[in-house]
């Protein structure tokens, strides 16, 4: 083999590494700035070294300073786009303007195109090609515009050099990212000067008779630095696992895009192999072998854009149909004179990429417009005479290379959607667990409820730490509800359950409140919009490299957040289904919450009084039995039945809302009275029950009637702007156990004694049993008095 075949086959495996690199970063996730800026970079990269390689091996000078002069797209931009790398890798923060920056950086990139590029002002005038054992090469003397290009890649070659030594001293010490700072710095170092020594002097001393390998010494910068882009997680990459879409359990969109960068990865290596086989191998004209590999590198494009193109299953089916059956006749007319004696086995690949689809009709249209090609085929050529070579051998062995790769592809594809369908299986399950548990909470175990809510979804959510915050109706304050924390999680939170904090000390809350939507993000250093610096910095202080904050809704209103943390950046194709996850514990929260405030307004609205907050009749009963059942100190109860005599004349004279206003200033008066030590209700729409617990003698109930009465003897302000009123009060006394053993005896001895207070001048009136012997007397001679008058006895 001669020299120069084989250094242009060294160049041409060189492109195809970096085709490789770009490839690999492109198909991890594509919606990254970093990615996008690296598959640049090895893009240009990858035109420079395959411009080289047909440069070196071309038939003729002319030839090769054509393609000379076309690889001016990849060193004539590749030193500004690696500066550009260079400083989101040392996260270099310039004072200039963003624009400002890029044009100084991609100017002279653009001069650069101008004057070298084919048909430029210069072109074909700047190379003087002559062959050599190792190919063509450019003996074209030094002038003003070489020195321009060396003035160009050394300024920027030492620009970059000199921001990674920054970068590489302010790197902590003994850790690994120092180590591979150190390998990267010394390959560009060796590449710098391996570049100098071999194209600078010599060009500058007229001494440039040998081919230019700078493009060579640079991968070894560049498989060093696409690995620390990895080591740094600067390149953002998706992990490999099938996911169904939480609304139609079918797979996901992302699942299907994989097959399509799976396609588009065959045909741009397909093309790349194609090259090297027609071209270099079976030695076929340059342009036929091109247009073949465009043809490729194209149809691998147009797939991989077919998910962008439509969100339409049964169209990205026909489309990549479309595409393949385009790519077959290609295959066939391309080899027409050999009757595709081996590309005709390229339909298999597609055929196998059917079964990931899920079409059995585009699959079955494909193998029919396969058989008619071959009969169309047969009847053009009925018989053709080739050679198979060693060529044809190749060619057969890549195809059955990416057969094997499609066939991995595949069962790759299937155990992924085992796992998927399992995993799915799994989530419904833990949610029906959940769902079936929060059907008895209540406001004595929705504690507990929560924290076992937790401990399961951390199985399917797998997270760091989570926790649940409930705002204040004004949302000024947040206390810290439940917390969870997965075994051997950095306790860097500095809140615990049961804390009170302002809602202001939250940033996320904040942001949460405001957006009244759920608040996603899958790398915290990535958060730069207006606003976000407090959040990324509360979030980072504590480690979390990514989180989801949830509202959890109570009627229309935010009653609280659910937050769940994770000390390593969440994977984006994850975050559909954990943010499906999590909307479903929020509305379990959501639920539970609103049902323990429906159970508590149904219970204040039994048993207490809603203008004086005070307990209704009904929980009067329980409280008071629940004294008389639970009595183990020594001494007496006490019921004190105090009426407001006067209020219905207030009412009357005033208005509802007066007197309304007495009833609540009279619950204010009576628990200044008696504090905590006494139990106070309100019976009925004048009157309140008054519970003294521990009373030892009478003199203790009288001396506390006392300060009553004392206290409604000064007028009550009603602040309406009318004068203060007096009330009268009538209070009746009964004592446990001389005058009852249970509530309902009490209450209604207590009334009644009421009841004699309200009839006589003495307004403090204790139950006797006489008493309620008179009373009964005198409803009965009442009663019979009505009887005599109705019956006309008089």
């Amino acid at each position: 083999m001669k020299y120069s075949l084989m250094l242009s086959m060294i160049f041409y495996i060189c492109g195809c590494f970096y085709m490789v690199f770009g490839l690999h970063t492109v198909a991890a996730n594509v919606k990254s700035n970093v990615n996008r800026l690296f598959v640049t970079l090895t893009s240009s990269m990858a035109i420079w070294s395959f411009a080289y390689s047909i440069s070196t091996s071309a038939p003729t000078a002319e030839a090769s300073a054509f393609w000379q002069c076309f690889s001016v797209f990849g060193w004539g931009v590749f030193y500004s786009i690696f500066l550009h790398f260079v400083l989101i890798l040392t996260r270099f923060e310039s004072r200039l303007p963003k624009r400002t920056m890029f044009a100084l950086i991609y100017t002279p990139a653009l001069i650069n195109v101008i004057l070298f590029a084919p048909f430029g002002f210069l072109a074909e005038n700047q190379y003087r090609m002559i062959q050599t054992d190792l190919g063509w090469v450019n003996i074209h003397p030094l002038d003003m515009w070489g020195m321009w290009f060396i003035v160009y890649y050394v300024v920027f070659s030492v620009a970059s050099i000199t921001l990674l030594v920054y970068w590489w001293i302010h790197i902590e010490s003994h850790t690994p990212l120092k180590r591979w700072a150190t390998y990267f710095l010394l390959s560009v170092l060796f590449s710098f000067f391996s570049g100098i020594a071999t194209e600078t002097l010599p060009d500058i001393f007229g001494k440039n008779f040998s081919p230019r390998f700078i493009i060579i010494f640079i991968m070894i910068p560049i498989a060093t630095l696409f690995l620390i882009l990895k080591k740094m997680d600067l390149i953002l990459e998706r992990k490999t696992e099938a996911s169904l879409s939480p609304e139609t359990k079918q797979p996901q969109d992302t699942d299907r895009s994989r097959l399509f960068q799976t396609a588009t990865a065959i045909y741009t290596l397909g093309s790349a192999v194609s090259f090297s086989i027609g071209y270099y191998g079976m030695g076929k004209p340059l342009n036929g072998e091109l247009l073949l590999a465009g043809f490729l590198l194209f149809t691998g494009l147009m797939a991989r854009l077919i998910p962008s193109l439509t969100k339409r299953r049964s169209i990205q089916n026909t489309l990549f149909l479309v595409i393949n059956m385009v790519g077959m006749v290609f295959f066939m007319i391309s080899n027409a004179d050999t009757g595709a004696v081996t590309a005709w086995a390229t339909y298999i690949i597609f055929l196998l990429f059917t079964v990931i689809l899920d079409s059995k009709s585009h699959a079955g249209i494909f193998v029919v417009f396969v058989i008619v090609l071959q009969l169309i085929y047969s009847m053009i050529y009925p018989e053709i005479f080739v050679t198979v070579d060693k060529s044809e051998y190749a060619t057969r062995i890549f195809i059955v290379v990416l057969s094997a790769i499609a066939v991995r592809r595949l069962t790759t594809e299937y155990a992924l959607k085992i796992e998927a369908y399992k995993k799915y299986a799994r989530e419904q399950e833990v949610l029906e667990q959940i769902s079936s548990s929060f059907i008895t909470v209540d406001k004595e175990n929705i504690r507990e409820k929560i924290d076992e809510l937790f401990e399961m979804s951390a199985e399917i959510l797998t997270f760091d730490c989570t926790c649940l915050v409930g705002f204040s109706m004004d949302y000024e304050d947040a206390t810290i509800l439940n917390m969870h924390r997965k075994d051997g999680a950095i306790e860097s939170f500095p809140y615990r359950p049961g804390m009170k904090v302002k809602t202001a000390a939250l940033p996320v809350a904040t942001s949460l409140i405001a957006r009244k939507q759920p608040i996603v993000c899958e790398d915290i250093t990535s958060l730069f919009t207006d606003g976000s610096e407090e959040v990324r910095n509360f979030f980072m202080a504590q480690g979390v490299r990514s989180f989801f904050a949830l509202p959890v809704m109570v009627y229309d209103a935010i009653g609280g957040m659910l937050v769940v943390e994770y000390y390593d950046r969440s994977d984006i194709a994850y975050s559909e289904d954990r943010l499906y996850f999590l909307k479903m514990i929020a509305n379990v929260l959501g639920d539970a919450k609103k049902r323990i405030l429906d159970e508590e307004r149904l219970y204040n609205y039994a048993y207490f009084d809603e203008a004086t907050q005070l307990a209704n009749k009904n929980m009067l009963i329980r409280k008071l039995d629940r004294s008389i059942q639970d009595k183990k100190e020594s001494g007496n109860i006490a019921v004190l039945h105090i009426e407001l005599e006067n209020l219905r004349i207030i009412t009357d004279a005033y208005g509802h809302t007066i007197g309304e206003r007495i009833v609540i200033q009279s619950a204010a008066i009576l628990k200044q009275q008696f504090g905590e030590c006494c139990y106070i209700s309100r019976s009925g729409e004048a009157e309140f029950v008054v519970v003294l617990s521990a009373v030892e003698r009478t003199g203790q109930i009288e001396e506390c009637v006392q300060r009553l009465l004392d206290a409604f003897s000064r007028p009550i302000s009603t602040e309406t702007g009318i004068e203060a009123l007096s009330v009268v009060l009538n209070i009746g006394i009964s004592v446990y156990p001389d005058n009852g053993s249970d509530a309902l005896a009490l209450l209604k001895n207590a009334n009644l004694a009421g009841y004699q207070a309200k009839s006589t001048n003495n307004k403090v009136v204790f139950y006797t049993e006489q008493l309620e012997h008179n009373i009964a007397e005198t409803v009965l001679y009442t009663n019979r008095l009505f009887q005599s008058l109705k019956n006309e006895e008089f």
